[in-house]
């Protein structure tokens, strides 16, 4: 069974993209205050548009640099890696008060966390302790560092991860989140003691990643409850909705049909159809659902998950057939 795969809530990274908007443009007038407060005013009137047009193009070219490739990687790691591992690309998070980070695929499973830079540049690229550069004609030239970039990716989700999910976690995050950079185009590639594992196709990276099956780090619980986190975050701001987080009720508590106080995920798959997801034995599944039965709801019959060990679930009737399981159809 492959892997399987989460998305991100679409009208939350819309709300994170219009915030990285409004501190790109922040970052520009900032640029062009220093301009007025360095240079005499008749430079600063023939330099600022041509500053402005250098800061559009960079920004642009970076941007565009690390497009394509994305699609046919999460294939790869759909494709090659098992149930266990939970996929979610193209994520958005703000760790910090305007600090954003932009991450290609999250990959989380018993091993730990991996977090992908994916890069479809193409010709020549060197790297060496972090420094890298891209062949121009016969010369090289400095370049973005990937490694650089994912390593701030790691920082920054390091704290997010410790400030959204605590104690629930394992300690030492170091140990068990693991940046690397996948070039998905380069036709030569050359890495010497860069920071993290840089990779030339998705199938080598998949195949890196399953050899690492043997070490056991995340609960299957933690594994879907950070997954859960990604595709449900929202901006510090507040702005947003959250979705796709799980539902925890206190040990002991009767809420929603809990009377056993286990663990119990409600939600709405992707076409809309209420679900309950329950974590435990049997016989606790079937108590939450003679519960909702009791309040005069109308739940569905109660299944195994077949992705998850220990978890049981069902819909409430309205009138569409139970052909999908809550896993493969939520964002």
């Amino acid at each position: 069974m492959p892997a399987r795969v989460m998305r991100q809530n679409e009208a939350n990274k819309e709300v994170f993209r219009r915030k990285i908007q409004e501190k790109v443009a922040r970052e520009k007038e900032k640029m062009f205050r220093r301009i007025d407060d360095e240079t005499p005013s008749w430079i600063a009137w023939a330099l600022k548009p041509v500053a402005g047009i250098s800061f559009d193009m960079q920004r642009r070219r970076n941007n565009n640099l690390g497009e394509g490739g994305e699609s046919r990687a999460a294939f790869n790691f759909w494709f090659f890696l098992s149930k266990e591992w939970i996929l979610v690309n193209d994520v958005v998070l703000e760790p910090k008060p305007d600090e954003f980070i932009q991450l290609d695929h999250v990959l989380i499973g018993p091993p730990g966390i991996y977090l992908i830079e994916t890069k479809a540049w193409e010709g020549a690229f060197t790297g060496y302790k972090d420094n890298w550069r891209r062949k121009e004609g016969g010369s090289w030239v400095r370049c973005e560092s990937p490694t650089k970039q994912n390593q701030r990716h790691r920082r920054l989700f390091k704290h997010w991860l410790e400030n959204t999910l605590g104690d629930t976690i394992p300690a030492e995050i170091e140990a068990w989140l693991f940046p690397v950079v996948l070039f998905t185009r380069a036709k030569w590639l050359r890495v010497e003691e860069c920071s993290m594992p840089v990779f030339e196709s998705g199938i080598a990276l998949a195949w890196h990643i399953r050899r690492q099956g043997k070490n056991t780090v995340l609960r299957p619980e933690q594994v879907e409850a950070i997954a859960g986190a990604l595709v449900g975050a929202v901006p510090l701001s507040g702005q947003g909705t959250p979705s796709g987080t799980w539902d925890v009720p206190p040990e002991g508590a009767a809420a929603n049909g809990n009377p056993c106080g286990c663990r119990t995920e409600t939600g709405k798959t992707r076409n809309g159809r209420s679900y309950v997801k329950v974590y435990g034995k049997r016989e606790d599944a079937e108590e939450v659902h003679r519960n909702y039965k009791a309040e005069g709801k109308d739940p569905g019959p109660l299944k195994p998950d077949r992705f998850t060990e220990g978890a049981w679930f069902f819909y409430f009737t309205d009138g569409t057939s139970a052909e999908k399981q809550p896993d493969e159809e939520l964002v």
